[in-house]
C-alpha cells in the first residue's frame, strides 16, 4: 500500500497479487486484509467492477474472523462505497448489504 500512497497504483496491484499468491488459505486473516487492499487500489484505478470482486472476495474470508484490522477494513470499504459515483449503482448496494451483516466485531 506504500506504492499506493506514492500514487504507482499498478505496481501496487502487482504486489497485492503476489502477497495473494503467497498466503494461501491458511492465512485467512493476511488474505482477507490483502483483498480489501486491492479492492481500494483497484477502485483507485477504475476499476469498479474488479474492486467489488475483491471486495466480494475480502467479504468471504473475513466473515466470522474477530479482528480490529478486519473491522476496519469492513468500515473503510463501507465508506468507499458511499461515495457519490457509486450512489446508485446496484453493485455497491449488495456490497454494502452484505458488509452490514459481516461479523467481525474484535473479540
Amino acid at each position: 500500500m506504500i506504492l499506493a500512497s506514492f500514487g504507482d497504483l499498478d505496481a501496487a496491484e502487482d504486489h497485492l497479487h503476489h502477497a495473494l499468491d503467497i498466503h494461501g488459505l491458511d492465512r485467512r486473516r493476511t488474505r482477507a486484509i490483502v483483498l480489501a487492499d486491492l479492492g481500494q487500489v483497484r477502485l483507485r484505478r477504475d476499476d469498479i467492477d474488479g474492486a467489488f470482486a475483491a471486495w466480494n472476495e475480502f467479504l468471504d474470508c473475513a466473515d466470522g474472523l474477530h479482528s480490529m484490522k478486519v473491522h476496519d477494513a469492513v468500515l473503510d470499504m463501507r465508506a468507499r462505497l458511499d461515495l457519490n459515483r457509486l450512489r446508485g449503482v446496484a453493485s455497491a448496494e449488495q456490497l454494502r448489504e452484505r458488509a452490514a451483516t459481516v461479523d467481525t466485531s474484535p473479540a
